[in-house]
């Protein structure tokens, strides 16, 4: 590949590959580093299902002025909720600001996701080749982006987003809002369709009401 661009990617805590950050998790119960409200589905009303959390790292992952984010989904058996949608109500990410640790709302029912810590590990990519438009793309550079997916992490911050089902950026304030992250449903079990990836995305305005987005694929 040509024009690799570093980024940091996503791995179980504990592995080989880098070293755990604190807070950084999948699964299991969400740690508040400040006030945290428990999100429910504006569709159903069900209480959302924890999913994954990133704390801010500098030099790494800027949340600021969050000190972490909280992503949830709608998980509810009964209903069909667009838990995919990053507008339809029925995903969550909670930013969280510095403070002290607390817990409001409702938790669902149900068993939550297994626990894993995660780890950030150098890594590169093929900016370029993943940032093509598949409605405009060349034969050639269709070959070179399905090497680029293959070639970088399933999960990272930074870089750009590895679609699965071609680009769907969010927009937020009038305009495409900025990738931050991508998680893998494997090997953490998430129920992001069939072994997709999910996204997580942050509004450029500095003054939104929702500064950040979560959407997924599946494959």
């Amino acid at each position: 590949m040509t024009g690799l661009s570093p980024l940091w990617a996503l791995v179980p805590g504990g592995s080989k590959r880098g070293a755990e950050v604190p807070l950084a998790k999948v699964g299991g119960a969400p740690e508040p580093v400040g006030p945290l409200r428990w999100p429910a589905c504006t569709a159903c009303g069900a209480p959302m299902r924890f999913l994954f959390q990133l704390p801010h790292v500098p030099g790494k992952l800027d949340l600021a002025p969050y000190a972490a984010v909280y992503v949830f989904q709608c998980e509810n058996p009964d209903t069909a909720c667009e838990r995919w949608d990053p507008h339809s109500g029925a995903n969550a990410v909670v930013a969280v600001e510095p403070g002290t640790s607390a817990e409001e709302g409702t938790r669902p029912t149900g068993l939550p996701y297994a626990d894993w810590n995660l780890g950030l590990a150098p890594a590169e990519e093929d900016t370029e080749a993943l940032s093509v438009d598949i409605n405009e793309a060349t034969d050639e550079q269709l070959a070179a982006l399905d090497r680029a997916l293959e070639e970088a992490p399933e999960s990272k911050v930074g870089g750009v987003a590895g679609w699965v089902n071609g680009d769907a950026t969010p927009e937020c304030c009038g305009e495409p809002m900025r990738f931050v992250a991508q998680l893998a449903a494997m090997p953490f079990g998430l129920a992001f369709g069939d072994n997709g990836r999910g996204y997580l995305f942050r509004c450029r305005s500095g003054g939104c009401g929702t500064p950040f987005r979560f959407t997924w694929q599946g494959a």
